[in-house]
């Protein structure tokens, strides 16, 4: 039988391969060994032994793991209390999620059996005097709900074909090459000798079952090699004998020691006693334990002096283990701060969204319908714009502003580098060429100063971009324009909700044109709204946008519509909103101010608790503006990092921190560069903040625990990629 042990390395896998090989049975072994190699060491000679190194977090990387695999015993986890306080949502991660995960995964490579080291420690706070497996769990900390929930799932899968038997560890002790100082067994005989004295903890009355490491392992063995009843089932792992009272054991140990002086410490109050039953391991295992727990303390003693071992090093104990790998970069073999991926940005969507999408459809008006007047007049109300249409994306709105301010082929348009590429893109899709500014370095925004110096007689447009949701300096942008009777069409994908100097993005300049794109401030899926000062630019906009035809489908299909002919009076372009998306920003323009408050609150708690780090420079908002907060962006100073930023992105996103780069100067792009001429220097604003910026997650939806999760992680990479 070829049997995979998940934790093989550890304090309870190494008895097991041990013993498998013992049995003749082949072994394939997956473990970090993030706790070193000694166990692996120790199996040197043992035949029909292979180790794969990997994470049961991220199985996808061992695709040939379960190939040829008879059977799973699954130890893998984080393995007692203090562990799994560290991060509980990586205790989940770990104990919960990989284990169901690995389960389905042996399940589809025809695994017959699945084996899972769980803990009596689900048991709690006992009730009863006598705990069996037939009492109901009653856990009372992170390390008992985790094993419990894995239990649940694991149970839930057995099947003739996939057999689940969990089993639920007594506390261990003994010797083991990878061995344990933070069991309490192993605990006490430490204290003892290099103190002198046991401290008890918890008053001493709690009951708690023992079990010497290697008879454990004969019981795993037996069971993955057990002919039939076992699947399904749950099995108490200990014997009668070694239960016993956290008192009563302390005075067996300093017995055992030869007398040592014994104190308790009620500096915790332990609510964790079970007395457990073994007798159904027994009569379908005929299981009896081999080691006392006297012989074990010895052995523990032994192996304290003759290998000179530090019991209070790092190593021995897996909750400071984890500790130092959540200050370890994953890259060197650390953990992620974040259990979970904590996305740059995400839509916030809830039950109204769905129900007002489901009844547009419904109403048969997928594509025009009255939704879209009905967000179109709620856009207008939130912003105070006279006018309002509503495009397919904002990309089509940028493009119907451009049309009709009369851009044609050979024009001019100037625009700010950094920026999404679709808005220039338009422009040398309509035959008009591209004049980037530089950018003010603190808001990353359009330099007056530097779109004075880049008007010709070929302009016919100025777009300034409203980067992260700061609106750019109108004032003076206005002003130049004036000063040239040219257009300004503000980008304002990023700004709703923003105001410059008490006047709200939307009512400022001749063409506004925001973006309700997935990630955007309120979302449509996709789509786009253009908002105008003159009424009857509506008329035009909208004319456009439906083909340049002389009726719209709502005019032409309606109710009281009678059939005729549509007619082209200009070629136009199919960019209105559609009615379904339509109807799920009426519902999303009720939740923006809830949105909005959430926004400004997270980018000041990011700001709060990064002012202070040197190698980055948070985001500035200038006074009498109302920022967006589309986007939370840093700048890196890089003469202070051995670290590029794409580096800092890749080490942020191996610690479970999604991010972004917004934008990286389109003046650096190749196209552009190759096609215009654009360099790096004649730009050198916008070329540093292309390479030294960085967004950091920003939705509504995020908690406090998010925002520190992204924090630490950032200080966690900085720490490591400081100069000197």
């Amino acid at each position: 039988m070829r049997v995979l042990v998940t934790g093989g390395a550890g304090y309870l896998g190494y008895w097991l391969v041990r013993e498998l090989a013992a049995r003749g049975h082949e072994v394939r072994v997956f473990d970090r060994c993030c706790f070193g190699l000694s166990a692996v060491d120790a199996w040197e000679g043992l035949p029909g032994v292979e180790l794969v190194t990997g994470d049961i977090r991220r199985l996808q990387e061992a695709p040939g793991l379960l190939r040829g695999v008879d059977a799973v015993a699954h130890l893998a986890g984080l393995a007692n209390d203090p562990s799994c306080a560290l991060n509980p949502d990586m205790a989940r991660d770990v104990n919960v999620e990989s284990t169901i995960e690995l389960a389905r995964l042996s399940a589809q490579a025809g695994v017959s059996r699945f084996v899972f080291a769980s803990s009596c420690a689900v048991y709690g706070q006992g009730v009863f005097q006598w705990i069996d497996e037939g009492t109901p769990p009653n856990p009372v900390s992170d390390f008992g709900d985790t094993k419990l929930a894995a239990e649940q799932g694991l149970l839930a899968m057995n099947d003739t074909q996939f057999e689940t038997v969990v089993v639920r560890n007594s506390s261990l002790y003994g010797f083991s090459p990878r061995m344990r100082f933070d069991l309490a067994i192993n605990l006490m005989v430490a204290t003892a000798l290099k103190q002198g004295r046991i401290v008890i903890k918890g008053g001493g009355k709690q009951w708690r079952p023992f079990l010497h490491v290697s008879d454990a392992a004969r019981a795993y063995a037996d069971l993955l090699a057990a002919p039939s009843g076992v699947g399904g089932e749950i099995f108490n792992l200990g014997a009668e004998s070694q239960n016993h009272q956290v008192e009563t054991l302390a005075s067996l140990v300093s017995d055992t020691l030869g007398g040592v002086t014994i104190e308790k410490a009620r500096d915790d109050d332990d609510l964790r006693t079970y007395r457990v039953s073994f007798d159904k391991l027994s009569r379908a295992l005929r299981f009896e334990p081999r080691m006392t727990i006297e012989a074990g303390v010895r052995e523990v003693r032994e192996a304290i002096e003759t290998h000179a071992l530090d019991p209070m090093a790092e190593i021995y104990s897996n909750a400071s283990t984890f500790k130092r790998l959540l200050d370890t970069p994953v890259s060197d073999g650390g953990e992620p701060v974040a259990a979970r991926f904590v996305p740059l940005a995400r839509p916030v969507l809830g039950p109204e969204e769905e129900r007002a999408v489901a009844e547009a459809m419904r109403s048969g008006w997928l594509a025009s319908g009255p939704k879209i007047a009905a967000f179109e007049k709620g856009f207008r109300g939130l912003v105070g714009a006279p006018g309002a249409v509503a495009t397919s994306s904002c990309t089509a709105a940028l493009h119907l502003s451009l049309v009709v301010a009369g851009v044609k082929p050979g024009d001019e348009i100037i625009t700010s580098p950094i920026t999404w590429a679709s808005s220039t893109n338009t422009m040398v899709n309509m035959g008009a060429v591209p004049v980037f500014t530089d950018v003010e370095p603190d808001t990353f925004n359009m330099s007056a100063e530097s779109l004075r110096n880049k008007i010709t007689g070929r302009t016919k447009a100025i777009m300034p971009v409203h980067i992260a949701g700061h609106p750019a300096d109108l004032e003076a942008i206005h002003a130049i324009a004036a000063e040239h009777g040219i257009p300004v069409i503000e980008d304002a994908a990023h700004a709703m909700g923003a105001s410059y100097h008490g006047q709200k993005i939307g009512t400022l300049s001749p063409f506004n044109c925001f973006s309700f794109y997935a990630t955007k401030n309120i979302t449509t899926m996709e789509g786009g709204m253009i908002t105008v000062q003159d009424e009857a630019m509506v008329e035009r906009l909208r004319f456009l946008a439906t083909n340049g035809m002389s009726t719209t489908a709502w005019e032409r299909y309606g109710r009281s519509s009678a059939a005729a002919p549509a007619q082209v009076v200009e070629p136009g372009f199919k960019y209105l909103m559609s009615n379904v998306h339509a109807a799920m920003g009426v519902e999303q323009l009720k939740k923006f101010s809830r949105f909005q408050q959430a926004r400004k609150r997270l980018a000041h708690l990011y700001t709060m608790a990064l002012q202070e780090l040197d190698e980055i420079i948070c985001p500035s908002v200038r006074e009498d503006i109302e920022h967006a907060w589309h986007l939370y962006i840093i700048r890196f100073r890089l003469e202070k990092l051995k670290q590029t930023r794409d580096e800092l992105a890749h080490e942020l996103r191996r610690e479970n921190i999604g991010s972004g780069i917004h934008f990286y100067g389109l003046h650096l792009h190749p196209f552009y560069q190759q096609t215009y001429g654009f360099r790096a220097e004649d730009l050198p604003a916008a070329t540093l903040a292309s390479d030294s910026i960085l967004s950091l997650p920003l939705c509504p939806d995020m908690t406090d625990k998010h925002v520190n999760d992204v924090v630490l992680a950032l200080k966690k990479v900085l720490a490591h990629a400081r100069k000197g």
